[in-house]
């Protein structure tokens, strides 16, 4: 029941932040960003939030890895004015490039009004202090057209770690709308049956029968709910070197009632991404 909003360099504080039903999620989940990165972007924005990308470059003073990796986590869309990724992605580069040579002149300009304290130093008595480098010229920005969806969602799972602008499992409705599952949230109504569900891993915990073999309590997701799956040690055996956290599963098997607990005890899993089309019917029970 909440929304997960994508980082943002506006918005979105070092850690995540919470609001009535919404999450933001925090620069410290972008991948390879360094703290120098997350820390001047947040003391910056002290000053005001940053009005447009041209605007950050000007006020922070970022590497040029840390500026890609914003770009690519999204966290640069709402200050992007209209234009795309690969068009922000032209402009940093311009950017650098002009800076780097103006650097030296900057340098020798320093002593007189052309220094600036660092973002978020204040007023202190020998806060470390910036060369304020002239404005490059920047050229008209070349068309270039926004990125296709699949490569926006992998940027975005390469640059957090998971996807987060929407459920990994909605990328899979054609193969899901052939296929007879039941959702998890209805696995309550097919107590003692054998069911076919589809499930996206998120946890595990591997536990020692009294016969010293190990089994497994997963838990699954699929876009209507968690639901609790048991390996128990021949299933163990065969699939626990398959369990990941970046592909759909098939699962076949018993549903189990115990003390009010619903759970799958799981005797078949397989890819939802990899089974031909002829097996995933035949499993769906579908002709």
């Amino acid at each position: 029941g909440l929304a997960v909003d994508l980082p943002d360099v506006n918005a979105s504080e070092i850690a995540y932040t919470g609001r009535d039903r919404r999450v933001r999620i925090g620069l410290m989940q972008i991948r390879g960003l360094s703290a120098a990165a997350r820390d001047a972007l947040v003391a910056g924005r002290e000053r005001g939030p940053y009005r447009s990308f041209e605007d950050l470059l000007r006020r922070v003073d970022l590497d040029p890895a840390d500026l890609r990796l914003l770009i690519r986590a999204g966290a640069c869309d709402a200050m992007a004015g209209g234009r795309t990724r690969p068009q922000l992605t032209w402009r940093a580069l311009e950017w650098e490039e002009a800076r780097r040579g103006r650097r030296g002149a900057g340098a020798r300009r320093a002593g007189v009004a052309g220094r600036v304290r660092r973002p978020g130093a204040g007023g202190e008595a020998g806060a470390p202090l910036l060369p304020l480098f002239d404005a490059p010229p920047l050229d008209p920005i070349p068309d270039a057209p926004p990125q296709d969806r699949l490569t926006v969602l992998r940027h975005e799972v390469e640059a957090l770690g998971f996807l987060a602008s929407r459920h990994p499992l909605t990328l899979y409705r054609r193969p899901l709308s052939r296929l007879r599952v039941v959702d998890g949230r209805d696995l309550h109504r097919h107590v003692g049956r054998r069911v076919l569900t589809v499930g996206w891993y998120v946890t595990g915990k591997v536990v020692d029968t009294r016969s010293d073999e190990p089994m497994e309590f997963v838990s699954f997701e699929d876009t209507t709910a968690l639901y609790e799956t048991t390996f128990f040690p021949d299933a163990y055996r065969r699939f626990c070197r398959r369990l990941t956290h970046t592909r759909p599963y098939l699962l076949s098997g018993r549903v189990e009632e115990d003390f009010g607990a619903v759970t799958l005890t799981v005797e078949d899993l397989g890819f939802l991404d990899e089974a031909p089309p002829a097996r995933r019917r035949r499993e769906a029970g579908v002709s």
